[in-house]
């Protein structure tokens, strides 16, 4: 396996210097010679061959393919001269740019006038976007998208350079933890549907829904202040080319888990629609606080009586996941108006079944571990998704457009887990269970508008726009009992007196959050030079975002009646749950407490302008401000009862500078400073405390978390061969003051459950290194085989370190930032045969081992160690037009262990052998196979 890893990444790596050129390129762009700007749509062929193309929407063009010697090219649009360019000299392996103008007809010709939409989801006009922006920005369209077996936006983005994934739907950029980055939809801030981590959740968006992203990674005083890493503008589709009905259905089957057994508990009916149908909510009269009828036994026994008491797993067989999405693309016209409708609706069904190993560890003295418990998890998980985006779209004519966005997406996961194994420290062979239920959805829906007005001087766009999200966790049961090594009989863990939820109990969570959007910018070009033709442009703007979260919790337990049935305590636990009464079984209790509620809000008001001032015809400056006043107040209360009341009023002056200096038309550098904050989030700030049973820990908020500020230097070179190539080396620095980090609290570990904390560091700082090719080797190969092949590599390397708060108690002083990764690295290879409509790819990504957890004298950092991951796609059109796509592949082909590792001898060496695991499991490679339908219109 490590030959085939080795000899896949090498050939990736050199796959871009084959040459068996017999042939050369010719690109350049084609502007008009009066107005100079780009000409769309003009046609350039090699005379005497049928070589040719035309312009795309930068006025760019490339031949590929151009026999080595003399050339005539011919240059034809409508209501232009023609243009012919004789004696072009191309050079094998090499590329010829032609830079031309067209002159219009001296002729009245009847007037024929071009529209064009400007495509935004391709290859060559996300690298034109790229290329055009003043700012460091990465990027992916939805057809380098359609490349992949990519299921949802987590997948998509970690493609892009310097990005991966945390536990499957959090963004990490340039190796920074998930908090440092933040997401907007279109021009709107994403909204949360998480109560414990400060980020996005990529997986609730599938990718179909794509149009495209783009990551910006420098500062500017038009974009949000509030990223270190990056911020991720995810665009979904607009206006279609054409009319059509695309119809997609795949099926996988994932090994360790399709068709083997799988546990789950019943769910009532329809279920499978992925919405919560109510059946194990709270009944609508159940008791506001138990203790209220505490001294009412009939009361009491009608409360624990009224919920549902499934505690038992319903055994079946884990079927094929499901994949279906239907996709109309509308476009009319309403009189002189120009209107389209991009309506998707997405649906699936997946199951998973994972083996995980998780440890805990007292300190290694000796070499010599000392655990204190070693659990073996058995986890059944079933996912369904349904997503439904409805995008509108009016075109008035060329200087105004408005457009209305719609997205939904609910995300169900049902979760049940058996744990087995044994805790040295509190001697006991635990069979426990739980079972576990939340749904999560969001709706966010803007309207926009852009005016260009004052002959295109003047530019106006702004947004309205309202977001819902929600989190929904009813019923979290969970129970422990102990397994007799002699008898082999289990004995489940009643407590006595009062509630003891982790151990026999059930939790209900409900977090809402609304989320309201308001933002205007005005861009006004001034002329500085009519015979040099320069411009500069002052950019102005102000952006309006209130959010309101309400989050409510409680935590029910039960304890042994007063003239307890001891048979009860080795009685299958079904049979316990049959016996709620005040007497001889069981009976509810409370456990709430006032930390586990919360109501918190957030006002933000930005305001900013800069000037893109050109100093030279190739030197450019972007010199800005923002100015944002943002208020931060939460309410809560302490587990005693005093009142918990947090307002962070906070003024942030963020000054920012890009500079760019373009040697041609191919190549530019550019430099970049900028200061930015990192915020703490809602459930940071509250003092509630959450027992995970997956992980084992509690995670508990602090109410005097600071803000964090950021100081960012981006450097970056850039050469575009061709319109959808690009090869880029960027370098940056990041000084961090204040960053938030997740600590394991020193002594914590009753019972074997550590408490992950948040915590400010001192300072920490950021340095790394950034390389990216997307190549394609047409241009420097005569083999048919190699000419359709393209290359895609990015590497990102990092160091980090940490400088300890005063007071930190036993933490390493000598450790980079909690979540940042040392290196990062994605590649690939495309084959795409256009004639046959046929696609192969390979995909590789890896990063390395960053920490999980802070820890503390005596107790280690945990590191989430590297692991490779090679998928393998391909796609085959068939049919009339090819109208029918048969697409499948294998994800996860090294189906590597996911490893939380913990270097207890302190060695400073990670070793899989001799260091102690704290989790350990293999997620499975994943088989699939799908077909899409297309019925196309006018």
């Amino acid at each position: 396996m490590n030959k085939i890893k080795i000899s896949t990444t090498l050939f990736l790596l050199f796959a871009t210097f084959l040459t068996f050129a017999q042939s050369g390129t010719i690109c350049g762009t084609i502007k008009d010679a009066k107005t100079n700007e780009d000409l769309i749509g003009a046609t350039v062929k090699v005379d005497g061959t049928a070589l040719g193309t035309v312009t795309d929407v930068n006025g760019f063009f490339s031949i590929a393919k151009v026999p080595a010697g003399k050339a005539k090219i011919v240059i034809t649009y409508v209501s232009y001269k023609d243009k012919v360019i004789a004696d072009v000299a191309v050079v094998a392996d090499n590329v010829t740019e032609i830079n031309t103008f067209l002159e219009e007809e001296g002729a009245v010709l009847q007037e024929v006038k071009v529209t064009a939409s400007r495509l935004t989801n391709t290859e060559v006009s996300v690298i034109s976007e790229i290329k055009a922006a003043q700012m460091v920005v990465n990027g992916i369209s939805a057809q380098q998208i359609a490349k992949s077996l990519d299921r949802d936006a987590a997948q998509v983005v970690k493609r892009v350079p310097g990005i991966t994934i945390v536990g499957d739907r959090f963004i990490n950029i340039r190796g920074l933890n998930s908090r440092y980055n933040n997401v907007m939809l279109h021009n709107a801030f994403t909204p949360s549907m998480e109560t414990d981590v400060k980020s996005f959740s990529f997986d609730i968006i599938p990718s179909s829904q794509i149009d495209r992203m783009l990551i910006f990674k420098s500062p500017s005083a038009e974009l949000p202040g509030e990223f270190a890493g990056g911020l991720v503008k995810i665009f979904t589709k607009n206006i279609p080319d054409r009319n059509s009905l695309v119809i997609d259905y795949s099926t996988s089957y994932r090994s360790n888990t399709t068709f083997g057994d799988f546990y789950q508990p019943n769910q009532g009916k329809n279920y499978w629609t992925g919405f919560n149908n109510g059946y194990y909510d709270l009944p609508k009269y159940f008791p506001a606080n138990i203790s209220q009828i505490g001294n009412n036994p009939a009361a009491l026994e009608t409360a624990g009586r009224s919920l549902k008491n499934e505690w038992i797993a319903n055994q079946g067989t884990a079927t094929p996941d499901q994949r279906i999405g239907v996709t109309g693309n509308y476009r009319f016209n309403i009189g002189n108006v120009k209107a389209g409708n991009v309506t998707a609706v997405n649906y699936s069904d997946t199951r998973t079944n994972f083996v995980v190993d998780r440890n805990d560890f007292n300190a290694n003295i000796d070499n010599t571990q000392s655990p204190i418990y070693n659990f073996n998890d058995q986890q059944y998980s079933r996912n369904i998704r349904v997503g439904i985006m409805h995008n509108w779209a009016f075109r008035l004519n060329e200087n105004h457009s408005i457009e209305f966005k719609n997205l939904f997406n609910q995300l169900s996961n049902s979760n049940y887990t058996r744990r087995t194994g044994r805790a040295i420290e509190a001697n006991y062979n635990p069979d426990n269970h739980s079972f576990n239920q939340v749904y999560r959805g969001i709706y966010t829906g803007q309207l926009t508008g852009k005016h260009t007005v004052a002959k295109g001087k003047t530019t106006i766009d702004w947004v309205v726009g309202y977001n819902n999200s929600y989190r929904d966790q009813p019923d979290y049961r969970r129970y422990r009992s102990d397994v007799d090594q002699t008898s082999g009989s289990k004995t489940v863990y009643i407590p006595v007196g009062t509630a003891q939820a982790f151990f026999l109990g059930r939790w209900f969570s409900k977090m809402i959050e609304n989320g309201y959007t308001g933002a205007v910018n005005v861009s006004q070009k001034i002329t500085l030079s009519k015979e040099k033709e320069t411009e500069m442009e002052l950019k102005a703007g102000v952006f309006y975002e209130k959010k309101d979260r309400t989050f409510d919790g409680r935590n029910l337990g039960y304890v042994r009646s007063s003239n307890f049935n001891g048979e009860l305590f080795t009685a299958p636990i079904n049979v316990i749950f049959n016996n709620i009464n005040n007497t001889n079984g069981i009976r509810i209790d409370e456990q709430t407490n006032p930390n586990d509620s919360y109501t918190a809000g957030n006002k933000l008001l930005a305001y900013y302008a800069n000037a893109n001032i050109p100093l030279t015809k190739k030197l450019n400056i972007i010199g800005g401000v923002r100015v944002e006043d943002n208020t931060q107040s939460l309410q809560s209360a302490f587990i005693g009862g005093a009142k918990v009341s947090v307002r962070n009023p906070v003024l942030s002056v963020l000054p920012s500078a890009n500079l760019s200096y373009n040697f041609s038309e191919k190549m530019l550098v550019r430099a970049a400073y900028g200061q930015t904050i990192n915020r703490p989030e809602f459930r940071e700030l509250a003092p509630f405390s959450f027992y995970d049973f997956d992980f084992n820990v509690v995670y508990e908020g602090y109410t005097g978390l600071k803000i964090s500020t950021v100081n960012n230097f981006d450097a970056r070179w850039e050469f575009y061969p061709t319109p959808s190539e690009v090869i880029s080396v960027a370098a940056f620095h990041k000084d961090f003051r204040n960053p938030i980090e997740i600590e394991v609290e020193a002594g914590s570990g009753s019972l074997g459950a550590k408490t992950f904390i948040y915590n400010n560091a001192k300072s920490a700082r950021s340095t790394g290194i950034e390389l990216e090719i997307k190549k394609g080797l047409a241009s420097i190969t005569s083999s048919k085989l190699l000419e359709r092949v393209s290359v895609l590599f990015n590497t990102t390397l990092l160091v980090s370190k940490v400088k300890l708060r005063d007071g930190s108690v036993g933490q390493s002083d000598n450790r980079p930032l909690q979540g940042q990764s040392p290196y990062i690295v994605n590649t690939g290879i495309n084959y795409n045969d256009q004639d046959r409509d046929f696609q192969v790819n390979v995909l590789y990504n890896v990063i390395g081992k960053r920490i999980f957890a802070v820890g503390f004298d005596g107790y280690p950092d945990l590191y989430e160690m590297p692991r490779n991951v090679l998928d393998l796609t391909f796609s085959k059109g068939v049919g009339r037009d090819n109208r029918f796509v048969i697409k499948g592949g294998v994800n996860d082909i090294f189906n590597q262990a996911a490893l939380i590792l913990q270097d207890g001898n302190q060695d400073g060496k990670f070793d899989r052998k001799k260091d102690e695991i704290m989790q350990e499991y293999r997620p499975g490679r994943l088989f699939s196979i799908g077909v899409s339908y297309t019925l196309n219109g006018k």
